[in-house]
C-alpha cells in the first residue's frame, strides 16, 4: 500500500496549471517537513518534499494558501523517470488530492485601510452601541 500522510509548511506558493486537453487543475509546491529530532546545537534537520495537488484541491491551494501555511497533505509517493542530457534520472513527488490547512489565514495588516477604500465602515469596540 502506498499511503502518505505529511505536516509541514508551505516552503512557497502554489503554482497553478491545467492540464491540456483535460482541463484539470493541477497545483505544485514544496512542503518543509520537520525531521521530528533536534541536533545537538539546536538546530533541525528539514525536508523539502515536492508535492503535486490534483483537481478541485489544486484551486483550493492556488487560491487559499501561501508560503508559510501549516497543511497536511494525504497522498502517495510517486517515482518519476526521465532522461536528461542522455543520463537517466529520477524524480520523487506526493500526490495528492487531499488537503487540509491546519492554521488560520494570517491577517493583514492593512485590511482596516481596504475596507474604508470600498466603502465598509470600519468600527471599534468602543463604537458599537450595545
Amino acid at each position: 500500500m502506498n499511503n502518505t500522510v505529511l505536516v509541514g509548511r508551505l516552503a512557497r506558493d502554489p503554482e497553478l496549471r491545467y492540464i491540456p486537453g483535460y482541463g484539470t487543475p493541477v497545483a505544485t509546491f514544496a512542503l518543509a517537513v520537520d525531521r521530528g529530532y533536534v541536533k545537538k546545537d539546536g538546530t533541525r534537520e528539514v525536508d523539502f518534499i515536492p508535492i503535486e495537488v490534483m483537481g478541485g484541491s489544486a484551486e483550493f491551494c492556488a487560491n487559499y494558501l501561501a508560503k508559510g501555511r501549516m497543511v497536511s497533505v494525504q497522498g502517495q509517493i510517486r517515482i518519476e523517470k526521465y532522461e536528461k542530457d542522455g543520463e537517466k534520472k529520477t524524480f520523487t513527488k506526493v500526490r495528492t488530492k487531499i488537503v487540509n490547512a491546519l492554521d488560520h489565514k494570517p491577517k493583514e495588516e492593512n485590511n482596516k485601510d481596504k475596507d474604508e477604500k470600498i466603502g465598509f465602515q470600519v468600527l471599534e469596540d468602543d463604537d458599537i452601541p450595545f
